[in-house]
């Protein structure tokens, strides 16, 4: 019994592996026989965000740019300008008070131009660096110079036309430097290194001798005589700045010769082209005609003169052929002779 249940047992397990190897082919069999899978599209490229996707909402429109503020020399001038006026102030108390009139309003005035000045230089600012600071100083230097010739001149019948003058020799003296010194400057300007040396020693130079000849107009004021000698530092100090202008003047030139040649030769070069464009748009000459010589026109008369000829024919009344030259070939035959 123990044998047959053995035997029973083997056999179920022996049928039991041939469905398993069964189910495997079916599998492996269908296998090739499905359809290959469909191509994935692709997902399209993501669109470029906008700017209302970037910042979460829609850009503010730009600001517009702030203004700027006060430049340094504005600043300058006016702290300046203020304590030159409470200058001003402490001279009244000490100064003559008489002809308080003329004082006052030539003070009004000297602030006006003041102002004016600064203006001016305030709107040049910004071409030149060196030009500030000389302007400050100029203009400054003008206003404490006729703040002390106002407040401290003696008084008279004919103080406003004294301070007039003194303010009128003052302002252009002093603005005559400031010209001076911008022209010296601005021939050095990428020029090679002896021309900008030479260029700010002679500028140096018209200011001292700027200040030379105008301080004596606050220095007389208060009684002081100015000594000869100090005329003759000033005339000297005014030769030399003559000559440095001239040195400079014969620097620039110099190194100015290469950008003279090369300005002439542009010049030439667009003359040139000038000028063949214009020949270029002219219409072609058309060659005269040359007059006929009399004894052209004898010739031509002669020829003119006389008959026409009919044209030879055969005796059957057909024409004779022409020759290489257009006349009646006589030399075929049945030709009649040619005329005598």
């Amino acid at each position: 019994m123990t044998s047959d249940a053995l035997n029973e047992t083997e056999s179920a397990t022996a049928v039991a592996s041939s469905a398993e190897a069964g189910a495997e082919a079916e599998t492996a069999a269908a296998a090739p026989e499905a359809a290959p899978a469909a191509p994935v599209p692709a997902a399209p490229a993501p669109a470029p965000a906008t700017p209302a996707e970037v910042g979460g909402a829609p850009a503010a429109p730009a600001a517009p740019a702030a203004r700027g503020g006060l430049s340094t020399f504005l600043k300058v001038s006016i702290i300046l300008l203020i304590a030159l006026s409470v200058a001003a102030i402490a001279l009244v108390f000490i100064g003559d008070f008489e002809g308080k009139v003329e004082r006052i309003t030539a003070t009004f005035l000297i602030f006006a131009v003041f102002v004016a000045l600064t203006g001016f230089d305030t709107s040049r600012n910004q071409r030149n660096g060196w030009y500030a600071p000389v302007a400050l100083i100029a203009n400054s230097y003008i206003l404490a110079l006729l703040l002390i010739v106002t407040w401290m001149s003696a008084g008279g019948l004919f103080l406003g036309t004294s301070i007039f003058w003194k303010s009128l020799v003052v302002i252009a003296i002093t603005r005559a430097v400031v010209a001076c010194c911008e022209v010296l400057l601005g021939m050095g300007d990428g020029k090679p290194e002896p021309l900008g040396r030479f260029a700010f020693v002679t500028g140096v130079l018209a200011v001292v001798s700027g200040i030379l000849f105008t301080a004596p107009l606050a220095i007389e004021v208060f009684e002081i005589e100015v000594p000869e000698l100090y005329w003759k530092i000033a005339v000297a100090a005014l030769l030399l700045t003559g000559l440095g202008l001239a040195v400079t003047l014969l620097l620039r030139w110099s190194y100015g010769a290469g950008d003279r040649e090369a300005r002439h030769r542009d010049r030439v070069a667009r003359a040139e082209e000038q000028l063949a464009a214009a020949r270029a748009a002219e219409p072609p000459a058309v060659a005269p005609v040359a007059a006929p010589q009399p004894q052209d026109l004898a010739i031509f008369g002669q020829a003119t003169a006389q008959p026409l000829l009919p044209w030879p024919t055969f005796a059957d009344g057909r024409p004779i052929p022409s020759g290489p030259d257009g006349q009646p070939d006589f030399s075929v035959p049945g030709a009649p002779l040619p005329p005598r």
